[in-house]
């Protein structure tokens, strides 16, 4: 019985290393063609405060692993820069307008380390 032991508790630390490293207990992105892994990472080793990941179905992903208010902040600036004017926010949707014209950015929680925008392709 003794010698089961080691090996069981050696194939446990192994299942649980790689279900952590592949972050396959992450919950499902809203896009299909990025991994769990390969988002995770670039917010983590990005030096950028948005970090682009990837565009589908009309829409361009960033992710960040800054705190709320401060990817708010980063999302006010880099939409500053392009011309574009913060009017409010409405839960998870931030509004914005230039000239005539109006925007909403939606932002998702993806886990408690990593939030996710979706911008309208072309801003």
């Amino acid at each position: 019985m003794k010698k089961w032991i080691i090996p069981i508790a050696i194939l446990l630390i192994l299942c649980v290393n790689l279900v952590l490293s592949t972050k396959v207990h992450y919950p499902e992105l809203p896009f299909t063609n990025k991994t769990k892994l390969e988002v995770a990472n670039l917010a983590t080793t990005s030096n950028l405060p948005l970090s682009k990941v990837t565009q589908e179905d009309g829409y361009v992903w960033f992710v960040t692993n800054d705190p709320e208010d401060i990817a708010l902040q980063s999302l006010k600036q880099r939409m500053i820069q392009n011309g574009w004017e913060y009017v409010e926010a409405n839960g998870s949707g931030f509004f914005f307008e230039k000239n005539d014209e109006k925007v909403m950015i939606k932002s998702q929680k993806w886990t408690n380390n990593y939030l996710l925008f979706q911008l309208p392709l072309g801003l």
